[in-house]
């Protein structure tokens, strides 16, 4: 054998010569290849970058962009509970005209589909089926039509029925996978929804389809007035289709994400919120009342810490007969104020059954005159002019008296020691109010009703807000000067009074200003949802005069807590002091309608039925909330016994909301509650 030296020994083989002919075709091989695919290169950019014009349509038309929509912010409410948050759901959509071309194979396909939704949707048939079937017949007419330029295009998409839950769409998935749902298919949609509806719907407010919009966005409500901050920045998607419409790529940059909507905190606390609920709701039927209305709010900051409005149903209510000029029936008469039945005087408001976002909030809304909670206002201003001397003796002994105007003024009930001016607030008393407003202008009692923001919606964004109704300074009159004083002729809002009574719950140099009054809350604006903005502030009084009035409101609050306890002896003793004012109206006597006139014989009012409403703030050394209770149409039994008045209803109400709304504030209670302590 061959030992491996040996094989290690044997020469190579020479090499074969290689022909230079076939290197240099190689070579010119390569470089042909590289330089086609440059040119080739060079060509999908130039068609990509700047396409000829007659290309420009067919390259254009195969880019597509898709909106990738943002996420809408939270409502929430000033303690970062969520109010409103957005869940994805599913829709179920309809290409009617893929519908309508398997129909020709199968004619029966339609009725299969109606069916089989109906099963799986809660929405009637009769409701989404008249929806496809009108878009198979477009559809079909739009087929018939010779082809041209300007001839419609086929619809091809349909939503049908609610939005989805989970096993909802996973029977529709079912179907689908079997075959029954042909141009058929289940698009994602994004769900707004309320987690505490019927305590706040009509502040909430609603998200969805506006006119001529092709996005949801807010409608009602705060989901309206903060919209533009709710519903963050749409992204899109920027992709090359091929000739089946399938994506082939993304270019770089093609891709912008959305960002989600800003959080936005609402000054309203859920649980305070409750609280004005419950209690409202005791108060009215307490009071057999056909509504009722409540606001709290921080009068250092204006924020809203709640606001509620409810009706309630009574059988029998009587409806006006109202006339109208045009209608050629004869003028019905008023009934003697005796024989009259109780009227329906509040405005219906029926959408409030069927969604509580709809509601009207009439704490906004409906004006009232606010009767004897007014005084305050027109007293401070004389007492802050040096016309109503502290050491003044008043003779107010008669119950009645008239003007010099020849207008008859009369006191609810007379008192031996109303012979002082804080007795005139005390006792709540109509003569010392027109003495009192006597010595003043017309001009400055005007303006001070106006600088008080009466006349003028608040500014807080919600819509249908009123401005109420002032007489205007060339309209003003002996008698507007004595009506105003005493809380008739002029018509506020809840959230007006409430804002205003503010001049009396503020303290140190901000005493006697106005502050602005908001629904966002304030705070530290790094935590989430909530912006620091400036407070803005408007002087009305001088801070001493607004101080001043606190004495005898005080003794206002201390009587109604009085008679509080001889109604309701069984509640507790109040742990906390406050100062207010009651207030008794007459419902005015408005038609529904323009043009409407009362029957004959009827006045300005309806002479049975009365606002009724109490005004606090509380503590009083030291006022944390301001607390407005208006219980609108007492019952027939509580006019006929004289407890109709503001300290008999409303003022229990507000004593209540006080209570529960200061300890959950961490307020503590400057009443003491020993045993030896009068209350």
């Amino acid at each position: 054998m061959r030992s491996e030296r040996d094989a290690l020994m044997t020469p190579m083989p020479a090499q074969r010569q290689i022909d230079p002919r076939g290197i240099q075709l190689a070579w010119l091989l390569r470089i042909g290849v590289i330089v086609a695919l440059v040119v080739v290169l060079g060509r999908v950019l130039q068609l990509q970058v700047a396409p000829s014009e007659n290309l420009r349509s067919f390259v254009e038309s195969r880019t597509s962009t898709g909106s990738m929509g943002a996420t809408r912010g939270d409502l929430l409410d000033r303690r970062g509970r969520t109010l409103a948050t957005t869940r994805m759901g599913y829709r179920v959509v309809v290409d009617p005209e893929g519908l309508r071309q398997v129909m020709k194979q199968d004619p029966t396909l339609l009725d299969q589909q109606i069916v089989a939704l109906a099963g799986v949707l809660t929405t009637p048939p009769d409701q989404f089926a008249p929806e496809i079937i009108q878009k198979l017949v477009r559809n079909e007419q739009i087929a018939a039509m010779p082809p041209s330029d300007d001839r419609p295009s086929f619809s091809r998409y349909l939503r049908v029925g609610e939005t989805l839950n989970q096993e909802q769409t996973q029977k529709l998935r079912e179907l689908k996978s079997k075959g029954k749902l042909p141009a058929i298919s289940i698009e994602h949609d994004p769900v707004r929804e309320q987690t505490s509806a019927n305590l706040m719907g009509s502040i909430v407010g609603k998200v969805a389809f506006a006119e001529d919009a092709t996005n949801r966005s807010g409608v009602l409500g705060a989901e309206k007035l903060f919209n533009e901050r709710l519903e963050g920045e749409d992204g899109s998607l920027t992709y090359v289709r091929d000739a089946k419409g399938r994506p082939l790529w993304i270019e770089r940059g093609a891709w912008v994400d959305a960002n989600k909507g800003q959080d936005v905190r609402l000054s309203i606390d859920l649980e305070i919120q409750r609280i004005v609920k419950d209690h409202l709701h005791w108060g009215m039927a307490q009071a057999d009342a056909a509504g009722g209305r409540a606001i709290v709010i921080n009068p250092h900051t204006g924020e809203i810490l709640a606001m509620a409005d409810e009706l309630r149903e009574i059988p029998g209510l009587a409806e006006v007969p109202w006339w109208d000029p045009e209608s050629g029936q004869p003028r019905t008469m008023m009934p003697p104020v005796d024989e009259q039945p109780r009227y329906r005087v509040l405005r219906d408001d029926p959408m409030r059954e069927v969604e509580p976002a709809l509601a009207h909030n009439r704490v906004l809304e409906d004006v009232y005159e606010p009767g004897s909670t007014f005084k305050p206002f027109a007293w401070t201003l004389a007492k802050s002019q040096g016309l109503l001397p502290d050491d003044e003796v008043l003779d107010i002994k008669q119950k009645a008296i008239f003007t010099d105007y020849g207008r008859r003024i009369e006191d609810v009930y007379t008192y031996s020691d109303l012979n002082n001016w804080d007795a005139v607030i005390r006792y709540s008393s109509n003569i010392g109010m027109y003495q009192a407003t006597q010595r003043l202008s017309f001009e400055d009692l005007h303006d001070m009703i106006r600088d008080l923001g009466f006349g003028s919606p608040t500014g807080i964004g919600l819509g249908g807000e009123a401005s109420g109704i002032v007489t205007s300074q060339k309209n003003w009159t002996n008698y507007t000067q004595t009506s105003v004083g005493m809380g008739y002729e002029v018509s506020v809002t809840p959230i007006q009074m409430a804002r205003a009574f503010s001049v009396f719950a503020r303290q140190g140099e901000l005493a006697g200003t106005l502050p602005e009054i908001r629904l966002t809350a304030v705070g530290d604006e790094n935590k989430r949802g909530m912006l620091s903005e400036p407070a803005i502030v408007k002087r009305v009084f001088k801070a001493e005069a607004a101080q001043r009035t606190i004495k005898p409101m005080t003794t206002v609050a201390e009587r109604m807590d009085a008679t509080m306890q001889r109604q309701y002896p069984d509640l507790p003793l109040p742990r906390y002091t406050m100062f207010g004012k009651s207030g008794t109206s007459l419902i005015a006597m408005v038609p529904p309608e323009k043009g409407l006139l009362p029957p004959r014989g009827g006045r300005a009012y309806f002479e049975k039925q009365h606002h009724s409403s109490f005004i606090v703030a509380a503590p009083a050394s030291d006022p944390q909330i301001v607390v407005l209770v208006v219980l609108d149409d007492i019952g027939p039994e509580r006019v006929d016994d004289r407890h109709h008045y503001g300290s008999w209803v409303a003022g229990p109400v507000v004593r209540r909301i006080v209570e529960d709304t200061l300890p959950y504030l961490n307020v503590p209670s400057d009443i003491d509650q020993s045993p030896n302590t009068n209350h």
